[in-house]
């Protein structure tokens, strides 16, 4: 991969962890912090934050 596709890639994934994070807020005002949604939203950020770690 190409110093410029590797850049953007972790430009997009910053903005996915971003995007996940406000769904995740919505989710938790709606539905709680214990609801499946909710617990899912933060797994998919956990995983988001560890492929910028890659």
């Amino acid at each position: 991969m190409t110093e410029q596709n590797r850049r953007y890639v972790t430009k997009e994934i910053g903005k996915l962890l971003s995007e996940i994070w406000r769904i995740k807020g919505l989710a938790e005002q709606e539905y709680g912090p214990k609801h499946p949604i909710t617990k899912k939203l933060a797994s998919m950020h956990e995983d988001a934050q560890k492929l910028l770690r890659e």
